[in-house]
């Protein structure tokens, strides 16, 4: 177990500074919130917790298409995993006070109903176990028991996860995200599912389209596809509140 905690020991002033930086993120956040409805800091809290996971998860995914453009900036690896962790453990916070604060406490209230199209919580609880997964195997010593192919199939999860966070942050409450918290969100967002794009591309290209990796690359493409089509209405919904 000592391995467990040996980068973070040795690095101790780096990974403090990563998680005084969220810290600081999340305060902003709460805060930002806040100057919207004073009145309800539950809400301000709930909203905060949900932005700063989405965010900080965000940017670890961007971290990865960063670390290919600039392979010099590689060693700073460790940062996206924390990033990772940050955003998940905000995600997990999120979830809590919500369930806290507008569900008596009881999470199965929150599945019901089923249609993710009627109950946008869906996508959110959908991305939850997946990022929950991500957490428990984010260690090295995790990587070291599972192996690099084992390890790296459980990570390509993650890409389902994100798919399901970006569709609930968007259709969730819409309006929540005009305003420069929601905008930093969408950018950052939309930075990484473009740059997981490219070098998914670049990579199928050099494979002859062939391999595990490609063929669960295409089957997120044709997931985001179809929920693309069926929450279309919606989601031009959303983008006309959100950029109006």
């Amino acid at each position: 177990m000592s391995r467990l905690f040996e980068g973070a020991v040795k690095n101790w002033k780096y990974v403090l500074s990563l998680l005084i930086i969220g810290l600081i993120f999340l305060l902003w956040q709460y805060y930002y919130q806040l100057s919207f409805i004073p009145d309800n800091w539950q809400l301000a809290l709930v909203r905060a917790l949900g932005f700063a996971g989405a965010t900080f998860f965000a940017i670890a995914l961007l971290s990865s298409s960063m670390f290919k453009f600039w392979p010099q900036y590689a060693k700073y690896w460790t940062a996206r995993r924390m990033f990772g962790v940050m955003g998940f453990t905000f995600i997990f916070l999120h979830f809590l006070t919500t369930t806290m604060f507008f569900y008596d406490g009881n999470p199965m209230l929150l599945y019901f109903p089923l249609n993710p199209f009627e109950n946008l919580l869906i996508f959110g609880l959908a991305a939850y176990p997946i990022f929950f997964l991500m957490f428990l195997t984010s260690t090295d010593w995790a990587y070291e028991k599972m192996g690099p192919p084992r390890w790296k199939a459980l990570h390509r999860l993650v890409y389902f996860a994100f798919m399901f966070s970006v569709f609930h942050f968007l259709l969730i409450n819409p309006p929540a995200l005009k305003n420069l918290s929601g905008y930093l969100l969408l950018l950052v967002t939309f930075l990484a599912l473009l740059g997981e794009l490219y070098w998914f591309i670049k990579m199928a290209i050099q494979k002859g389209f062939r391999g595990l990796g490609v063929k669960i690359g295409f089957l997120i493409i044709l997931f985001w596809l179809a929920l693309i089509y069926l929450a279309y209405p919606m989601l031009t919904n959303a983008f006309g509140i959100i950029f109006s």
